[in-house]
């Protein structure tokens, strides 16, 4: 896979002493609950891109339509507030020898009155599977087979084990043809879709849960993200989410609230391990060098939460780990033990060459004391005639077979995309900054966006500076395991590939998050991978709109069932 497509494409202390609490974990089945008794909402206004493509769940590859779907179609499972699957169109999963047996709810109807059936659940699979295109089609992977063994049991093979109830979270549409739109179960039908121009969605009261308290959702197409955050400025938009720097202005109104919320998308810097950063103590070293929270607060202006494994923190799945805090002073002292000193004055740390001899050191004759870590002259003896200057004694011969010593400076160079909409150009120089501090000579280096595969490619970087989608298992197979899809670090390791292996068998709950804090606890100390923080997004919405739920990573609308807007006469 082509590492561009990966591009955009809480805190963490120390262990904590109590048990983890499984109780609270367990995969459960969501039920209808009543709603409050309130006054009838009006409409909400949300918006959409202009490039809203064609109008099915299965295949659209925005993300922005693929929440705007999640309005009207559901899947077998759900992913919890935690994102860890819970049943939702299922009742009831029971494992198999061959993988899943699952009974579907009685009674949910879709939008054109059909009942849902197995079937129409394997016809929405095989849709996605024999699609030439799904965002969809990386979900099911692990589903190697699904047939419906009746009206509501359905078989899912699998080699995996509870990696593919992760899998069963894929929209299912009604296969009844004849439909002038398609037909989900959520809580809203689509009732009207031009193009790039508007979507309506009406209430579905016959849903299978509590009907929706908002009536209707009339979405409205705009140009890009800061059209939209114009539009909602002007009143025409009841919602409106946003990365930029600008929403701190909206959010300052009296007339608005707001709330962040993770989107999934890792900031990582990935060492180059077939350069001076295969040494993993000296990885430790820079790590040590990196201020996180100046990169969030600066760059990202606070759209960040500062991680130190790829994980949403408020995943089921986050460990409390042992961080690794930003100290000037202990990265010299670790570069120091490791050899690397500032042997010329200039704030930059050099070593001599491995296994070369330093030069024999003799008091400078100077009034001033010399510095501990500064190597002297040689020997007069040894000096050759005309010496221009300090440092080409300290390169000249260093012993009597005049077997010269080489003095190289740990220079590191950091790679990312130039485009101006990107963050990473100024992340990467506050980054040179840093390692600056810690006397790290480091540049930076800017290719354009598609012209970054190539950069990789050709390996001269040190470190690369990019934004990854997390999956939404959690799954980081694809960048650590050693025949990893997009592990371009060159790392290896076979504890790590034991333990992604374990992930993708594990059988139940618990040894799925097991396997999950081995990986964690693996990327601590092998460092394959440096994590700068998980990126935020600000929901945005007008006073007169009650939302009661934490919006969620590709799901702006969680929770809309139970949303007012109350209108003021």
């Amino acid at each position: 896979m082509c590492l561009c497509a990966l591009l955009m494409t809480t805190m963490t202390g120390c262990k904590s002493e109590e048990a983890f609490n499984w109780s609270q974990l367990s995969a459960g089945t969501a039920s209808a609950s009543p709603a409050p008794t309130v006054t009838e909402s009006s409409e909400l206004n949300v918006g959409m891109p202009t490039a809203s493509g064609e109008l099915n769940p299965l295949t659209n590859p925005s993300a922005s339509m693929q929440g705007l779907f999640k309005l009207a179609f559901e899947g077998v499972m759900r992913l919890s507030d935690r994102y860890q699957p819970e049943n939702w169109l299922a009742e009831s999963v029971a494992r198999t020898e061959k993988g899943y047996t699952i009974m579907l709810r009685a009674g949910v109807l879709f939008h054109d009155g059909k009942g849902l059936t197995a079937q129409d659940v394997v016809d929405s699979f095989e849709a996605i599977r024999d699609a030439e295109a799904s965002p969809w089609k990386s979900v099911i992977a692990p589903i190697t087979a699904m047939t419906a063994e009746g009206e509501r049991e359905l078989s899912v093979e699998t080699e995996a084990g509870y990696a593919a109830l992760y899998a069963l979270t894929f929209p299912v549409v009604s296969s009844q043809q004849g439909n002038t739109f398609p037909a989900g179960t959520g809580p809203y039908r689509i009732a009207g879709y031009t193009q790039g121009e508007t979507m309506d969605l009406f209430r579905w009261d016959s849903w299978w849960r509590m009907p929706a308290l908002i009536p209707s959702i009339h979405v409205m197409a705009r140009e890009d993200a800061e059209s939209e955050l114009a539009t909602f400025q002007a009143g025409a938009l009841d919602v409106c989410t946003a990365d930029m720097l600008t929403v701190s202005s909206v959010t300052q109104r009296a007339s608005v609230s707001k709330q962040d919320y993770l989107t999934g998308q890792a900031e990582l810097l990935l060492p180059n391990l077939h350069g001076v950063l295969g040494d993993v103590q000296l990885r430790h070293a820079v790590a040590q060098a990196l201020d996180k929270s100046d990169v969030i607060t600066n760059t990202y202006q606070n759209h960040g939460v500062a991680v130190d494994v790829p994980v949403l923190p408020d995943s089921w799945l986050a460990e409390r780990t042992e961080s690794i805090e930003c100290d000037v002073d202990a990265a010299r002292e670790a570069l120091a033990q490791l050899g690397w000193k500032d042997l010329d004055g200039d704030g930059y740390v050099e070593r001599y060459a491995s296994g070369q001899n330093e030069p024999q050191q003799t008091p400078q004759p100077t009034d001033e004391p010399a510095a501990t870590d500064t190597p002297e002259p040689p020997p007069a003896d040894d000096v050759p005639e005309n010496t221009g200057n300090k440092l080409d004694s300290l390169l000249g011969d260093a012993n009597q077979n005049n077997t010269s010593s080489t003095m190289n400076r740990l220079s590191l160079t950091i790679l990312t995309n130039e485009e101006d909409s990107s963050s990473h150009k100024d992340a990467a120089s506050r980054l040179v900054t840093q390692l600056g501090k810690a006397g790290i000579e480091a540049t930076v280096t800017s290719v354009a966006f598609d012209k970054l595969d190539a950069a990789v490619e050709a390996g001269e970087y040190d470190l690369l500076l990019i934004g990854y989608q997390l999956p939404k298992n959690g799954d980081l197979s694809s960048l650590l395991r050693s025949d990893g899809t997009n592990n371009r670090t060159g790392y290896t390791s076979s504890a790590m590939d034991a333990a992604l292996d374990s992930l993708h068998t594990a059988q139940s709950a618990e040894d799925y998050y097991n396997a999950m804090q081995k990986v964690y606890d693996l990327i601590m100390q092998d460092l394959p991978v440096y994590t700068l923080c998980m990126r935020t997004r600000t929901q945005v919405v007008d006073r007169n709109v009650m939302v009661s739920a934490v919006a969620h990573q590709d799901e702006p609308y969680r929770g809309i069932e139970t949303w007012t807007n109350i209108k003021e006469e």
